[in-house]
């Protein structure tokens, strides 16, 4: 067998693979992007289909190379929700984290099942859209011809790898956070009795497994139609952030890792479950260490939210190379910047509503006068991302140690200005860029199952 890595990373508007030597040197890459549904009454998700032709068009683009390929990895968006007939194809679109729909379901599966057992068992609370749970009770109440034609929920890597090798199975990275896992025993078991008061029986989830385990041998038909090698075995997969973090070396307890991307994802590595109202906790891609896992919806998409709608008079490379950092930079080299941020009004960050809440929030500037200015409300907007995150890391250092440095990565990390930002209001922590990659985090758990092999 061929011990080359072929990659692929699932993520929420774009799908990326690149081909890996063992050694993780990449020999090649291929993008293609994707739309997502967002529609009435906060429903996210997206057609499966998508990411299959995303899937065949990247492995055509690349296929000479595909040949020394022996392991498929996966790294995907999570959850991805996505109710699946018994030969794997979707019978409805696959349910995103940040959608809002399911937030009844929520308050009823927290009243149903006491929430310090959730936080003691399953060390999460569930949510609309972040805990597939919700959505499985949204479904059944609100789609009954889609429950009744689904033999198997799943997150998106049990949908790819179902219809690669036929086997139904799900990984802890992207099933802790549901409010279904054992978290905190971490034993690959569903909790019965939360299954049993949502009414979903533990026929309709998949068989759970490492990140890195080999779920089987790709389907010939399968090889045949992306031009892979068919004794390329498939490995389970994991959740793109907690792979990102894994491609950062986030792997010992304390080290603290920040992910600036559409959203914006914090977290502490522990070598213990810890459970909190006011953030998730993920089982790390490796046994006996997991992350905290604080998310702002929207951290990137606020900036592309004010480029959209107040900074329309400048093209995007402008807005992001030139005129953030040039407010930052004219504040930060102001001689009283304390006066100057006691000017600006408040933002409350919830553009895209919480992660750690059942009611809806909504995002709001405070304080606006007639004196305020389009640079105030973008600084205003900056700093309270900034100080949500910092409360994340605070709360977490009152319960365990940290340390001292900080792993940031992704497109906004790249902002000028960005690391003075972080260390005004987030916390005086030292930062350091990380070139973090969810698709070398996949590569990462081929390596393993290599090396293991």
């Amino acid at each position: 067998m061929s011990r080359n890595i072929l990659a692929v990373d699932v993520g929420t508007t774009a799908l990326k693979l690149g081909v890996f030597s063992p050694e993780l040197e990449k020999l090649c890459e291929a993008t293609r992007r994707y739309d997502v549904n967002v529609y009435g009454g906060g429903r996210a998700d997206i057609e499966p289909d998508k990411w299959w032709c995303a899937l065949g068009q990247c492995c055509r683009e690349v296929e000479p190379h595909l040949r020394s390929v022996g392991v498929l990895a996966l790294s995907v968006t999570t959850p991805g929700l996505t109710p699946m007939a018994e030969d794997g194809s979707a019978v409805g679109p696959a349910i995103l984290f940040f959608d809002g729909r399911s937030h009844w379901q929520a308050r009823a599966i927290r009243q149903l099942v006491d929430e310090e057992k959730f936080l003691r068992e399953t060390c999460n609370l569930p949510v609309s859209g972040g805990s597939s749970l919700c959505s499985m009770m949204w479904i059944r109440e609100n789609q009954p011809e889609v429950w009744e034609a689904t033999a198997r929920f799943g997150h998106t890597n049990t949908h790819i790898v179902k219809r690669l090798t036929g086997r139904w199975v799900i990984d802890p990275s992207t099933i802790s956070i549901t409010g279904m896992y054992n978290t905190a025993k971490d034993d690959l078991t569903w909790n019965q009795d939360v299954l049993e008061a949502a009414g979903i029986p533990d026929r309709m989830l998949p068989e759970l497994m490492e990140s890195y385990a080999p779920a089987g041998v790709i389907r010939p038909e399968m090889a045949g139609v992306l031009g892979l090698p068919r004794d390329t075995v498939v490995l389970c997969g994991g959740n793109d952030a907690v792979l990102s973090a894994f491609s950062g070396g986030i792997t010992e307890p304390g080290q603290i890792n920040d992910v600036c991307g559409t959203c914006e994802i914090t977290s502490v590595c522990v070598n213990q479950p810890i459970a909190s109202r006011n953030f998730n906790i993920r089982r790390h891609a490796i046994p006996g260490r997991w992350l905290t896992f604080f998310i702002l919806n929207t951290g990137g998409k606020a900036l592309e939210w004010f480029h959209a709608n107040l900074c329309r008079d400048m093209t995007e490379d402008h807005f992001y190379e030139e005129y953030i950092p040039g407010i930052l930079r004219r504040f930060f080299d102001s001689p009283n910047p304390d006066a100057v941020e006691a000017e600006w009004p408040e933002y409350g960050p919830f553009l895209g509503g919480s992660r750690y809440t059942l009611e809806r929030l909504k995002a709001s500037f405070s304080g606006v006068c007639l004196e305020t200015t389009r640079e105030d409300l973008l600084l205003s907007l900056i700093r309270g991302n900034a100080l949500y995150v910092g409360g994340h890391l605070r709360e977490v250092a009152s319960l365990v140690n940290v340390g001292r440095k900080v792993a940031v990565s992704g497109g906004g990390a790249t902002i000028r200005g960005f690391m003075d930002v972080k260390k005004r209001w987030t916390g005086n922590y030292d930062y350091e860029y990380h070139d973090q990659c969810s698709l070398t985090g996949a590569a990462m758990l081929g390596q393993l199952y290599l090396n293991a092999d």
